[in-house]
């Protein structure tokens, strides 16, 4: 009988770490069945999924409140049913802890091995939870050394295998091949802006991103924007966005309110940068462009924006900063090192979870500053997180040496407290000798 292995992921970060595990387990072991729930990157790297986890990640209880019918009464029964029916070698969870908590406890009552990749919570320095995870995991594999600290004194096999992002949270080109590619100029100042993967984050950062963008390019000559899309989905939020976002703020300048018209000057300089999500296009035959490039090249005043779909690590490592919205990104930028400015908005039922965190004495939300236990790069959360804020946060990066080099120093301590690159590897060495496959 074929092995099999299931994986279990519900987030993108998840399907990150998730694609790159199976890379690991496929060049280590030969004629496993992979099967389970995750996203595109889990499904290229071979994964047969049950569900895709795009449609339907969520962040924050609110959300996730949403998204319960369907995983509590379609999906988890369908889950179950096909570990009941195909009694995979090993069960690998990846985060996802409301959902594959459930699954684990299942497993642990029917004898199929369960590893845990990135326990619920493990990112948190703080906290006593764990007892329940250690009784029902047959091995856990932690990303944080706290986190391995913290089981090991409930009972919990757990090994700290360091941070996968660390071999994954790399660029592909030189910032010279990053520019020609997308239409920049590498001598000049790039912005990366960075507003989140899931559809309801795009929708509530992207306004007071785009603002920004427009105070820095005022103060700032020859300012350059990218903004990294995970998905074609959420480059169509962003074209949507970005586009609205021009047209309100010249109807605005048009009514003499907000943001000054740019003097003739500066407008031939704009001119030349009117851009596509592939880079710069320049004047022409408007027939054989898209209703968004068409758009755009009606603005009097563009904003020097490009859209860089799937490049997140090149647009995070050739950035000199990043507007970021709180989440796996801002670790994936410590990683690579860049100076950044984390937000985040988000609806009203959002903000009360926010406020009701804060009062659990959450102190910070942004994955760098957890990490550092101290505030080392700005976070500015709704109401705060206006264009003025970000902007000024950003510039303070980009005029300030001192700062900028404080903020890199910061961030490479982050890094360092992340174990060595191989994570996958040691990964998928447990998870094959769990199985039986290698020993």
């Amino acid at each position: 009988m074929e092995a099999s292995i299931a994986l279990i992921s519900g987030e993108v970060s998840g399907d990150i770490v998730g694609a790159a595990l199976v890379e690991q387990i496929k060049s280590q072991g030969g004629g496993i069945q992979l099967w389970g729930i995750g996203s595109r990157r889990m499904a290229a790297a071979g994964v047969d999924l049950l569900y895709d986890s795009g449609d339907w990640s969520a962040i924050g209880y609110i959300e996730a409140i949403k998204l319960y019918p369907t995983l509590r009464f379609k999906m988890y029964p369908h889950v179950i049913r096909e570990l009941d029916k195909r009694r995979p070698n090993v069960a690998i969870l990846i985060d996802f802890g409301a959902f594959n908590m459930k699954v684990a406890r299942w497993c642990a009552a029917k004898g199929i091995k369960v590893l845990y990749y990135f326990p619920p919570g493990s990112w948190r320095k703080t906290g006593k939870s764990g007892e329940e995870l250690a009784r029902v995991c047959t091995q856990i594999a932690t990303p944080f050394p706290w986190s391995a600290e913290r089981l090991k004194q409930f009972g919990a096999n757990v090994e700290f295998v360091g941070h996968p992002l660390l071999e994954i949270a790399r660029p592909t080109m030189s910032r010279e091949q990053f520019a020609d590619v997308f239409g920049l100029d590498a001598d000049l100042p790039i912005i990366g802006l960075l507003p989140g993967s899931r559809g309801f984050e795009v929708e509530h950062n992207t306004h007071a991103m785009f603002g920004a963008a427009r105070l820095i390019n005022r103060d700032l000559h020859g300012a350059q924007f990218v903004v990294a899309s995970a998905s074609p989905g959420i480059r169509k939020k962003v074209e949507t966005q970005l586009v609205e976002e021009m047209e309100r703020a010249e109807e605005t300048a048009g009514n003499g309110k907000g943001h000054q018209a740019v003097p003739d000057g500066d407008e031939a300089v704009a001119e030349s940068r009117l851009v596509t999500p592939e880079g710069v296009v320049v004047a022409g035959d408007l027939s054989h462009v898209s209703d968004f490039e068409a758009r755009l090249r009606r603005q009097v005043n563009p904003l020097p924006v490009a859209i860089a779909e799937g490049r997140q690590y090149d647009v995070m490592a050739h950035a000199d900063v990043l507007i970021v919205c709180s989440g796996t990104a801002t670790l994936e930028a410590a990683i690579v090192g860049t100076p950044m400015v984390i937000i985040y908005r988000g609806s009203r039922l959002m903000e009360l979870e926010y406020k009701l965190r804060m009062i659990n004495r959450l102190e910070h939300i942004g994955l760098p500053n957890i990490i550092a236990g101290k505030r080392i790069v700005p976070e500015l959360i709704q109401h705060d997180a206006t264009p003025e804020a970000l902007a000024h946060h950003a510039l303070e990066f980009l005029k300030n040496p001192a700062v900028r080099a404080q903020a890199k120093a910061d961030l490479k301590s982050v890094r360092d407290t992340l174990g060595e690159p191989g994570a996958s590897r040691r990964v998928a060495e447990m998870a094959l000798q769990l199985a039986g496959i290698v020993t």
